[in-house]
């Protein structure tokens, strides 16, 4: 058709120096390169961990919790999964057998204590969803403050440890998540009462306490006052 005839006759034939400035333009684009493999590695394995150290260190040193025990203990409890994952991104780095390998081995003794974990924890779900309460972190009183609550929580690792108790200064962020701020607790204590006396001041009385394992040696009544601060932490 002449038309297009016209079209590809003027295509071919335009001025040379065009082309060169064309040319020209295309070389001085940035093209941008893909990140080295060793970052994306150090990304695919470190962000697994993080959030795992951070849950586990969550869990030791509470900030932030669900109102719902069985959503604390559920995820508790796949957080052990996390380390597994890491390993599955070990697993599948292109090209790197070296860096698999030396990731495998550096995460056996993780991989190993996270399988306990995660048996431990099925037990404890199961249970936490049969009876509506965590055996190991059981909360037996609660004290409604302005603004906040507080919360004291039986501990219970199990057959190596006494009874303890923990307080928790709760203030909810959102419906069913909470911020909380440990407050000093008490060693070999099964149980507590508590007592509101005063704006911001909490009472707390623990009975005398007698270990099973050790009925010889019985621990005497103890109290404590609490000054807490309105938003928990100032």
């Amino acid at each position: 058709m002449p038309a297009i005839e016209g079209v590809v006759r003027a295509y071919v034939d335009r001025p040379r120096r065009y082309n060169k400035l064309v040319i020209l333009g295309l070389s001085n684009m940035s093209i941008e390169a893909p990140p080295p493999t060793w970052i994306r590695t150090v990304k695919f394995l470190g962000l697994p961990l993080l959030v795992f150290v951070l849950l586990q260190a969550d869990s030791c040193y509470p900030f932030v919790r669900f109102s719902n025990a069985f959503a604390n203990v559920a995820v508790g409890t796949l957080s052990f999964l996390l380390p597994f994952l890491a390993a599955f991104f070990a697993l599948i780095i292109p090209r790197r057998w070296l860096t698999t390998v030396m990731a495998l081995a550096l995460l056996s003794p993780l991989l190993c204590l996270s399988a306990l974990g995660l048996f431990l924890g099925g037990l404890s779900i199961v249970d936490t969803f049969r009876t509506g309460s965590d055996a190991g972190f059981e909360r037996i009183a609660s004290a409604p403050m302005v603004g906040y609550s507080v919360g004291i929580y039986r501990t219970n690792c199990g057959a190596p440890c006494s009874y303890g108790i923990q307080p928790l200064q709760e203030k909810q962020i959102i419906p069913g998540i909470l911020l909380v701020r440990a407050l000093p607790g008490f060693d070999q204590a099964g149980e507590a009462t508590c007592k509101v006396i005063g704006q911001d001041t909490l009472l707390i009385n623990v009975p005398p306490y007698v270990d099973d394992y050790h009925p010889s040696e019985s621990i005497p009544a103890r109290s404590r006052t609490y000054h807490l601060k309105p938003f928990l932490y100032f």
